[in-house]
């Protein structure tokens, strides 16, 4: 039986520096056991811990120098907008004074620029606001990733299209200004997850009409809700798709889409196309093909 992991109880409350932690008695061998989630490169938390926005803030404030500005994926991070895959912690973009101007700190360091109101306090930590993160993401992102970013924040509310829009005519001649633009054309605001967004954009790259429903209501004869699905097309047979993240693998959660499918196809006549991660990466010609085949069958 192996031995009980040795847990500190002033650090089961909330995230701690790693020097706290060696203060408290823990070792570099101990910190890396499942006990704890590394959140920043020196920064953790106990596993039981739930990540509330007051936690990351937290978090934040004992990674970052104080006078630094938190920008690109940090900054999405703390405004809800992405979160790291499963296993990966939050990488510290970080926007530092230097002789009047700010240099970026994290996978690489190099000079950003900052316009006067450009930054400004999310609960406390300053951050570059949404509008110029979600620009500046846009800018180092693909055509169809920096639609994927617009999605995200205009589903939140943190933007709108046309304060991104005026945001890029403001600066012409910054790099990648053009590919802002013509990503913000596919931008849509009801696209409740990154993962319902590029696969939407596999379809519409490929020629496919783009599905006018997003995040719909569907109601039986009688008014009765049948469900939401994250696309769909109300053609003469109407059709959904749907995207299935890893929380759809869960039983109960399957259990409940099962349900919910069964009652879209035999009360409101309509069919579910639905789709995983490999059918947006892998296999999107193939995805694209079948919607397609599908909206000719039931036009």
């Amino acid at each position: 039986m192996p031995p009980r992991p040795f847990v500190p109880p002033e650090l089961t409350v909330g995230p701690f520096h790693q020097n706290t932690a060696f203060a408290a008695g823990l070792t570099r061998h101990q910190l890396a056991s499942k006990c704890w989630v590394r959140l920043f490169r020196s920064v953790y938390v106990y596993h039981l811990v739930e990540l509330t926005d007051e936690l990351r803030f937290e978090a934040l404030r004992l990674a970052a120098p104080a006078d630094a500005v938190a920008t690109g994926l940090t900054a999405a991070w703390l405004f809800g907008v992405w979160t790291p895959p499963p296993g990966e912690t939050v990488p510290l973009h970080l926007a530092l004074p230097n002789r009047g101007e700010y240099r970026e700190a994290g996978v690489r360091t190099s000079r950003l620029v900052v316009d006067e109101g450009d930054i400004g306090t999310w609960h406390g930590i300053p951050v570059t606001n949404p509008e110029r993160t979600c620009f500046g993401l846009m800018t180092r992102s693909s055509r169809m990733e920096a639609t994927v970013w617009a999605d995200a924040f205009l589903y939140r509310g943190l933007v709108t299209k046309h304060g991104l829009n005026r945001y890029a005519d403001e600066r012409p001649h910054w790099p990648y200004v053009r590919r802002v633009r013509a990503a913000l054309e596919l931008a849509r605001t009801r696209a409740r997850s990154m993962m319902e967004s590029r696969l939407r954009l596999v379809i519409v790259y490929r020629g496919v009409d783009e599905p006018p429903l997003l995040n719909e209501p569907i109601y039986g004869p009688d008014g009765e809700l049948l469900g939401i699905p994250d696309m769909g097309y109300p053609v003469r047979v109407p059709f959904g798709l749907e995207y299935d993240g890893e929380q759809h693998q869960d039983p109960d959660h399957h259990a409940a889409d099962l349900v919910r499918e069964n009652r879209l196809l035999v009360v409101g006549n309509f069919p579910l196309l639905r789709y995983g991660a490999a059918d947006v990466y892998k296999y999107a010609d193939r995805t694209a093909a079948q919607v397609a085949a599908m909206l000719r069958r039931c036009s």
